[in-house]
């Protein structure tokens, strides 16, 4: 089923939608699919649209003062920020983005709660990766970082994180949830069906802010990974209303 998810969102995003219309052209031979091809990748690479559609996943959630938080029974923090570097000689853990793990330390380093709950992310093609969670989990330990750390059985997705922190804490319990800002949404309803009383931190911003220029008009690759972000997440969105 990880398979499906990962694979299907790809067939409503724009770089999908473009090879389809490429492969459509190459049987049918009408410019009108190139021309569409052509549009939808100025649109989707344009960095004024990329930048608004961050913003629009992200608009109902801002960076928040960690000294505005009351204590509460937990912090999770949800994996994906981590990827393996080297060879089968030597490989190692790098973060891709660090947020996550430095927002759940200075959260319980400032006393918000006295347990850290790391999720053990692994996904089938990862089988060979330490799941994500116990290498964070040492990390934090090495940083000196105070409490009670915990960590999750192994988890492929946020719905599969919701209900593995409830193995460990009672689901009545209020947890700030970190995770980055565009995926708070999602998780923070995931979270809400188990029970818990949610306090969201949400970090890894993807909006900027920025003038606007001659640079708005030139096509970027950050621009196009922002498009595809937002059709992803609100098919991931979707999904979850509907199943879950």
């Amino acid at each position: 089923m990880i398979y499906l998810h990962k694979i299907l969102p790809f067939f409503l995003s724009p770089l999908g939608i473009v090879i389809i219309l490429l492969i459509i052209f190459f049987f049918n031979r009408r410019k009108f699919y190139v021309f569409l091809s052509l549009l939808i990748l100025i649109i989707s690479t344009n960095p004024f649209v990329g930048n608004y559609l961050a913003q629009k996943l992200e608009d109902l959630y801002k960076p928040i003062p960690i000294s505005s938080i009351k204590e509460n029974d937990a912090v999770v923090v949800l994996s994906g920020m981590l990827h393996q570097v080297g060879d089968q000689k030597y490989a190692t853990y790098e973060f891709s983005d660090p947020d996550r793990f430095f927002a759940g330390v200075d959260l319980i380093k400032q006393q918000k709660a006295n347990k850290l709950i790391f999720t053990a992310g692994q996904l089938p093609w990862t089988k060979n990766w330490k799941p994500e969670g116990f290498i964070l989990k040492d990390k934090a330990i090495s940083l000196g970082v105070p409490g009670e750390i915990l960590v999750t059985e192994k988890v492929k997705n946020t719905y599969e994180e919701s209900i593995a922190v409830t193995k460990l804490i009672p689901n009545n319990s209020s947890i700030i949830l970190v995770t980055s800002a565009f995926h708070m949404h999602r998780s923070k309803y995931l979270f809400e069906k188990q029970g818990f009383n949610i306090f969201p931190f949400p970090v890894d911003f993807k909006y900027e802010n920025r003038n606007f220029t001659l640079l708005e008009f030139i096509p970027d690759v950050n621009a196009f990974k922002k498009t595809s972000r937002f059709l992803r997440e609100n098919i991931g969105r979707l999904y979850y209303k509907i199943i879950y």
